[in-house]
């Protein structure tokens, strides 16, 4: 099974993720912008997984990002869900093979592999995160405290999307996420370190499709 990293979605703005984070109680431990694939997000870590905001910045976006269907999801004009696994891949051959996204951000020959499914935009965008290390483990300071020591690890999760029939297959073999049919949304309870659950959160996108 692959392990899952992080789970992002999109907003309109800066202001809206801030507020969002500020809802849910969850502390911003960094953020950080996209050069050349025009974005920028706000992360709050837990031991085990990241849970992002991500909005359009305004800066250039290149080909590359436009290609891999970041920038029409960042406009309101598909999926704003994302999920990234680390570890063992899902999509290593045949219909879940991926694709390589050459991030402008990253250094050269650095690719981010890119379930080719998602080239629809219309589905989740499910990637494999570079590095691939849990929170808990980074040795870098960027996730400092995490949420600790109120919340310590992801309990449920559940995944709104239009066509959850279409996106089984892809979100299937995520171990703990369930979908159901809805508009764009993440059901997300975060547990404590005994266990109990220390906040339940509903992140709806602001961004309308036309």
């Amino acid at each position: 099974m692959p392990e899952l990293d992080h789970i992002f979605l999109f907003v309109s703005r800066e202001a809206t993720a801030r507020r969002m984070m500020d809802e849910a109680g969850l502390r911003i431990n960094y953020s950080r912008s996209h050069t050349g694939q025009g974005t920028r997000n706000f992360c709050a870590c837990l031991e085990d997984v990241f849970l992002e905001l991500i909005w359009l910045d305004g800066t250039p976006i290149s080909p590359a990002s436009e290609h891999i269907t970041l920038g029409i999801r960042g406009r309101g004009k598909g999926s704003p869900i994302g999920v990234s696994w680390r570890g063992t891949s899902p999509s290593d051959e045949g219909e879940h093979s991926t694709v390589p996204y050459n991030a402008p951000f990253l250094p050269t020959g650095v690719h981010i592999p890119v379930a080719k499914e998602s080239l629809d935009p219309n589905m989740p965008f499910v990637f494999k995160t570079p590095g691939g290390t849990p929170p808990s483990k980074r040795t870098d300071g960027l996730v400092g405290e995490r949420q600790m020591p109120h919340l310590a690890v992801l309990g449920d999760c559940e995944i709104s999307v239009p066509n959850p029939c279409a996106v089984h297959s892809l979100l299937n073999p995520f171990k703990g996420i369930r979908v159901k049919k809805g508009d764009p949304t993440l059901h997300l309870s975060l547990l404590r370190l005994d266990g109990s659950v220390g906040c339940r959160l509903e992140w709806k996108t602001d961004l309308l499709a036309t």
